[in-house]
């Protein structure tokens, strides 16, 4: 005849006490080490984003890709290209067009930066800036130092108030 014994049932206890132990304690380190992937920051040239190098000075795995958007770089290129034209529609024309054609690749980047930056305020449904985005599904309003952000997405994450 086989009987069970009482070690049998401090050996289920115990895996069972050690499963959740360890579940718990998973979960903790996951709640306190939640890094964005990507942040995108929507913001204009009057406004300076801080915190951007200290972010990625925190050790981690892998750095936080930052993308910085200046909404308002199309109105400086658009005052830049329209300044001083004639009232002769067909002479601005020209003279528009000579400058773009003149534009510095840092001219360009900027404004295709912008422009990217514009499609996704759209895209997020952004209202307002400065805004900064956590992995496309977060945003935090007011707010331009990186630092105080992150450490707002990081408590939201875990489920604490701001």
């Amino acid at each position: 005849m086989i009987r069970k014994t009482h070690s049998n049932r401090f050996v289920s206890w115990g895996a069972l006490v050690l499963v959740v132990l360890v579940g718990n304690v998973a979960q903790a380190v996951q709640r306190a080490v939640v890094r964005p992937h990507i942040i995108e920051v929507f913001t204009s040239a009057d406004l300076s984003v801080t915190g951007e190098a200290a972010i990625n000075r925190q050790p981690t795995h892998r750095e936080i890709e930052i993308h910085v958007y200046e909404l308002d770089g199309i109105k400086h290129i658009e005052a830049k290209l329209s300044k001083g034209l004639t009232a002769n529609p067909d002479q601005s024309k020209r003279i528009v067009l000579q400058r773009i054609q003149q534009l510095n690749e840092a001219g360009l980047a900027r404004m295709k930066r912008t422009a990217m930056g514009l499609a996704k305020v759209v895209q997020y449904g952004i209202n307002r800036y400065p805004a900064i985005v956590f992995d496309g599904e977060v945003v935090i309003y007011g707010v331009t130092d990186l630092r105080e952000a992150l450490r707002q997405y990081q408590q939201w994450r875990a489920g604490g108030k701001r």
